[in-house]
This record gives structure tokens, C-alpha cells and sequence, in this order.
């Protein structure tokens, strides 16, 4: 018997240039086998910061990265039969050849024209296309149609460009003649965007920001540190100033794009929902500190799923995630491209519930014993999720006073499945608001000792 199209063996290969990084991630695919699988590279320009806009992209540099590129997922991907001519190697089998390669050039990268032109005369074979507006407009929707999401909350996180964009279902003008009510996606965005690289480097002098810090150094030290971070990417860092500035930068952006767009980011988190993050920021802070940042900067509260993508394996492949069959490239699987999900749970927590359990819980599953899960007021706690295999159900409910202030029930319940939707973490935000920084960094590192409770994730 014939195998069907949609499970016959294919790969594809992806790749990202977004703030001076090149992003791949090459998709596997034999349904019939029940064999899939990405592979994921990262390549920093920043060497090449300065001379972009010279002749750097030329045929010889993505000659260069493709046999790196090919020496990396021990792939075949060029074929050489021509020499000097770039031709895709077809697809053959596992490890040789691919159906087909696409580009995604961020719009907000660094001489975004040269690069763009540069690979539109490399190879016509390449499928060219632009990361923008519309292009996360019609990712979020399908992942919403796609997950089952109301409310999704997407933020794109790069040094010089903080973009939060909110796609969320509403109830049509019309009137519904059946059950299934008809709903409209509306898409909303609020953005900074640094184009003075003068000015981010001086921003860390401001008033405002010195009141987020929680580390004490001299002004001059780190306005010399924060500018060697502007002038030189990097894939991680290791200096806890840094870090603190950062944190404090993130939560600063946030809260702005927050205040300035009141009536686009109310009730962030309402109904079934979930926050996507990007961007190089995810990469460089740690889970904590990226969630202070998000929690603090946008005062979230409720519940939502939180997947932290930094391989960009949503933004290059997500597309092909919600059209399934339909997909004209490759059908790739959530588990292969959904990062493992942390479950956020931030309640209205009273004063008087200091220290006392405000939410727990029990992991069931078929494999193992219950097991406990409890959280504390006053602390924000990120929980590691007992490993129980394959599927595991977590039902948990707030305890002492502890409320959602925007939901009728004080219960959680969350399916995690290695087949669907993997939970890694459970985050628990006791601490009671409204959340208050400063006024000096000697405060807020009482504070943040407070909030903390040992976990180092």
C-alpha cells in the first residue's frame, strides 16, 4: 500500500538573521515512522557588527556558512555537482538533502537591505521572507486557532527593540445564531525601539532605572559595562552587574510600553492564555530574572502559560506547526518546536498570608504516587515539575485568603503530556501587591532576598 504525501520522509531547513545572529533550525519529518525531530544552530555576526555595510555577504560568506552549517547537523544541504553555483540538494533520505530552504530577515536587523538583497541574488532557490507585523500577526492567530488559546501575548525582546504584540479573540458585533458563538481576533502592538545606539548606552544613567537596580556600584562602572554590552552581543553573560542591569532595564521597558498603552495591555492575561517571549534577552537572563521582568514591568496577575522560545523554533517553524497537513513545506509536531511550558500562577495575595501556604497542589499520574506541591506567600517560586512520564494531570487551588481577583474560581488544573503540551515548571507569584522597587538598590536587594526562596533557576 501507498504511503500518503503528508507521511512520507521530508526536511526542511529555516533560518532566522534577527539582531546580528543567524538562526537555524533544520525540521525532520517521517510521520510514518513516528521519527521527527529539529535540529538548532546559532551563529553570532557580531564580529561583523562594524562592517556590515561593506561587501561582507557574499557569495564566499554563505558558501562559508553553509558548509558549517552542513559540518554542524552532519547534513548535506549544498549540492556541489556545479561548482561555484549554489543548488539545494534535494531530498533523498535522513542526513541528505533538504525539500527546500527559507529565510526570515528580521525587519528591525541592521542593514536589513544589504542582507535581504545579498541572499536574493546568492540563490533563487531560497524562499525570502520578512519578520514583521503581519507576519507574528498571522503566527499568533493560527497558534490560537491552532492551541485553543483566547489571549496571547507575544514579546520580542532585543536590547535596542522591546516589541509586545496582543492578539486576543473577541466576541463579534453579530449576533450568534448558534452555540458557538462567533468571535473576531483582534491584533494590537506597542513597541520602543532604540535607533540611537548613543542614547541606550546614556539610558542607563536615568533616575528611573537606578531606582530597579538591586547591585550598589559606581555610575561610571556601569555605564562602562552596559556600553560594551551595546557595542558587543553575546549568546550569554556571567557578570552579575550585567545581569541586574539588564533585569532593571527589561522591567523599566516594560512598564513604559505598559503605561503608554493602557488600553492595549489591559487584563493581559484574561481567559485561556499564554505569553511567547523572544529575542535575546531571553537567552541572556535567567528564568527568575526574566520573570521578575515580565511579572514586575507588565504587573501581570492571573494565570497563563509561558514558553520562552530561544531557538526561535515558534517563530521559524510555528507557521507549519498550525497549518498541518496544509503546510506547503514540512508538517512538524508541537513537541518539536514548543519550548517546555512554565505555568504561571500569580493570585491576589493578602498581607496577613505571609509565610503561610497560598496555593497547593498534587501531580497525578498513572506511573507513580501523587505528589505534593506547595507554595508560599510573600515569595515568587519557580517549582520544578516532578518528572512522572508520559502524561501527568496537575490540580492545585488557593489556599489563606489567596484569590484571582479576575476569575470566578480559585482552582488550576493543567494537563501535561510529552505527547502535547510539556510542562517543565510551575511559578507561583505569592508576593503581595501592588509591587513596590527602590528607592535604592540597598532596598531592593532586601527585597529581592525576600521574594526569593533558594531556588536558582
Amino acid at each position: 500500500m501507498s504511503v500518503l504525501p503528508i507521511l512520507k520522509q521530508n526536511a526542511y531547513l529555516t533560518l532566522l538573521i534577527k539582531d546580528n545572529f543567524v538562526f537555524a533550525n533544520l525540521a525532520y519529518s517521517d510521520l510514518n515512522a513516528q521519527r521527527t525531530y529539529v535540529l538548532s544552530d546559532k551563529t553570532d555576526l557580531s564580529p561583523l557588527k562594524f562592517r556590515l555595510d561593506d561587501s561582507v555577504f557574499t557569495k564566499d560568506f554563505w558558501f562559508e556558512y553553509f558548509d558549517s552549517l552542513e559540518k554542524e547537523f552532519d547534513w548535506d544541504i549544498v549540492d556541489r555537482t556545479y561548482e561555484g553555483v549554489f543548488n539545494i540538494k534535494q531530498f533523498v533520505r535522513e542526513e541528505v538533502g533538504v525539500s527546500g530552504i527559507r529565510v526570515l530577515v528580521d525587519d528591525n536587523q541592521p542593514f536589513f537591505h544589504n542582507i535581504f538583497r545579498s541572499i536574493k541574488e546568492f540563490s533563487k532557490d531560497i524562499a525570502l521572507k520578512i519578520l514583521d507585523d503581519r507576519y507574528i500577526q498571522t503566527l499568533s492567530t493560527g497558534i490560537i486557532d491552532r492551541m485553543g488559546y483566547d489571549n496571547i501575548l507575544w514579546l520580542d525582546l532585543d536590547i535596542s527593540h522591546f516589541s509586545v504584540y496582543r492578539t486576543r479573540k473577541r466576541p463579534s458585533s453579530g449576533r450568534a445564531s448558534s452555540k458557538d458563538t462567533a468571535q473576531e481576533v483582534s491584533f494590537t502592538t506597542s513597541k520602543i525601539d532604540w535607533s540611537n545606539e548613543i542614547g541606550l548606552i546614556d539610558f542607563v544613567k536615568s533616575s528611573k532605572l537606578q531606582a530597579f537596580l538591586g547591585i550598589e556600584s559606581c555610575s561610571e562602572d556601569i555605564s562602562n559595562r552596559w556600553a560594551n554590552l551595546i557595542a558587543h552581543n553575546c549568546e550569554y553573560l556571567l557578570d552579575p552587574v550585567l545581569h541586574d542591569i539588564l533585569r532593571a532595564f527589561s522591567t523599566l521597558q516594560l512598564l513604559s510600553l505598559s503605561q503608554s498603552n493602557e488600553k492595549k495591555m489591559d487584563n493581559l492575561i484574561q481567559g485561556n492564555s499564554a505569553i511567547f517571549v523572544s529575542g535575546n534577552i531571553s537567552g541572556l537572563l535567567s528564568k527568575r530574572e526574566l520573570l521578575f521582568s515580565i511579572i514586575d514591568g507588565l504587573e501581570l496577575e492571573g494565570v497563563t502559560d509561558l514558553f520562552i522560545d530561544k531557538e526561535n523554533r515558534v517563530l521559524t517553524l510555528g507557521k507549519s506547526m498550525v497549518e498541518k497537513e496544509l503546510s506547503s513545506d514540512i508538517i512538524v509536531l508541537k513537541g518539536d518546536i514548543l519550548p517546555k511550558a512554565l505555568k504561571v500562577i500569580i493570585p491576589d495575595v493578602p498581607s496577613r498570608s505571609k509565610n503561610k501556604i497560598i496555593f497547593k497542589a498534587q501531580s497525578l499520574s498513572q506511573n507513580s504516587e501523587p505528589r505534593d506541591i506547595y507554595a508560599l506567600g510573600s515569595l515568587l517560586q519557580v517549582l520544578k515539575l516532578p518528572d512522572v512520564g508520559e502524561k501527568a494531570i496537575i490540580e492545585g487551588e488557593l489556599t489563606n485568603g489567596a484569590v484571582f481577583s479576575h476569575l470566578t474560581s480559585n482552582r488550576v488544573q493543567f494537563l501535561s503530556s510529552k505527547n502535547g503540551l510539556m510542562y517543565e515548571y510551575l511559578v507561583v507569584d505569592g508576593r503581595h501587591r501592588p509591587i513596590v522597587y527602590g528607592p535604592s538598590a540597598q532596598n531592593n536587594r532586601v527585597k529581592f532576598r525576600l521574594w526569593g526562596d533558594g531556588d536558582k533557576e
